[in-house]
């Protein structure tokens, strides 16, 4: 008797073993993995809102943010990917039996990335949500993955899609395909904070995005002149000061978490790039928000064109002639860099196409919206903007995500 109970307790224990065993471990259906983690970010926790089983591998070294998030992991195939050959790649992959519920990997930068993908088995699918302008690191011949772009959109296997305005029409203008739009939506911002009522526990306006260090648009970059002149107008009025400060200096090494920045009254914002995750969730935190008036960001903006930043003179002027304006739909291209044409792209900018951006001309019409406007009717405002566009979001994503019926063909044939 006690042998046969020894064994039932033997057979109990090996079946839990194998259930916990990590090896057995059941896989993600999606997998996000590019080398900017604040896209990976806010992707990965849409998906996992709607009910996704989703793992990220980030590229960018910067997993410390994301620390205490179990969906973020390691993986040799991942790793290995961009230099494995796709024999290697595929090899591997049948060997992890984790891969088996596999159907979509997402990738958003930089955009030329997602032929990294294609040396997975061909019944997972690639999604491309552009995170930046196609052309960034696609040296040295930026028509070919303009080609490849146009490819992509005609072949089953891809769903091509832009996380910005700009990027949507970026992409249009040289390809002449139009992406799905799928806004960035910062669901990995703690509801609470979202839903949070309007109560600054300071006088200090952060001055962003979380990047910048040292410009300070209309003012000469010069802080204490800003800071003087905000003094100057706040005891005009008997009021407070407002102080401002750069987010980095205020929160060095990490620290500019969402929980401090949705402490502070308001944001202002310098943009430098055509796009910033941490201008939107500066946005999507509700902070009232404060942006220059387009006649002060032309030449302001160094982070717009591809050069020089990104490519060369000789690099971009090919690009122009194999695509020229004539055959857009566009008056000006975006790396056009006369005041008009900057004019004309400024339009599609974040700050542009959200309703509750505070736009100034100079300091007094700064100052005056900050000092005598209502920040906690603006704050509710922009709440109420904000919950819809993600409810919005999250159902597209849903559907997107809910039954992929082209998968699920290539695999039966």
């Amino acid at each position: 008797m006690r042998s046969k109970v020894c064994l039932l307790l033997f057979l109990f224990a090996s079946e839990l073993l194998y259930c916990e065993s990590p090896s057995l471990e059941e896989g993600p259906e999606t997998v996000v993995s590019d080398w900017h983690i604040g896209t990976t970010m806010w992707q990965v926790a849409v998906l996992k809102s709607i009910g996704v089983s989703v793992e990220a591998y980030s590229l960018s070294g910067h997993r410390r943010y994301v620390s205490r998030d179990p969906s973020f992991r390691e993986d040799p195939l991942f790793v290995n990917l961009g230099s494995w050959p796709q024999e290697k790649v595929r090899e591997e992959f049948a060997k992890n039996g984790r891969w088996s519920h596999l159907t979509h990997v997402l990738c958003s930068f930089p955009p030329s990335y997602i032929v990294t993908f294609e040396k997975l088995p061909p019944q997972v699918a690639l999604f491309l949500n552009i995170g930046h302008r196609i052309h960034i690191s696609t040296a040295p011949h930026l028509d070919d993955f303009t080609q490849r772009i146009i490819e992509m959109k005609r072949d089953p296997r891809y769903t091509i899609a832009a996380m910005s305005e700009y990027d949507f029409h970026y992409m249009r203008y040289y390809t002449g395909a139009e992406p799905l739009r799928l806004p960035v939506i910062s669901q990995h911002i703690p509801q609470k904070l979202r839903d949070a009522p309007y109560a600054p526990r300071n006088r200090v306006v952060l001055i962003g995005p979380s990047h910048n260090t040292g410009t300070i648009i209309g003012f000469d970059d010069n802080l204490e002149h800003l800071n003087r002149l905000s003094a100057s107008f706040a005891a005009r009025y008997g009021l407070a000061p407002y102080i401002f400060s750069f987010i980095k200096v205020l929160y060095p090494d990490d620290q500019a978490t969402m929980e401090n920045l949705a402490q502070h009254p308001a944001v202002l914002i310098n943009p430098y790039s055509a796009f910033s995750i941490s201008m939107v969730e500066l946005y999507h935190l509700n902070i009232p928000f404060f942006v220059p008036d387009d006649s002060l960001l032309v030449n302001a903006m160094g982070d717009v064109r591809l050069y020089p930043l990104y490519q060369t003179q000789e690099a971009v002027a090919y690009l122009e002639a194999k695509y020229p304006v004539s055959l857009s739909r566009y008056p000006y291209s975006p790396n056009d860099e006369s005041p008009e044409a900057q004019r004309y792209w400024l339009q599609f900018m974040f700050f542009n196409q959200v309703k509750h951006a505070q736009r100034w001309t100079d300091s007094e019409d700064l100052f005056r919206q900050l000092y005598l406007n209502d920040l906690s009717q603006l704050h509710d405002e922009m709440q109420v903007e904000n919950a819809q566009l993600f409810s919005e979001q999250l159902k597209i994503w849903a559907s997107l995500f809910s039954k992929d019926k082209q998968t699920q063909r290539r695999s039966e044939q």
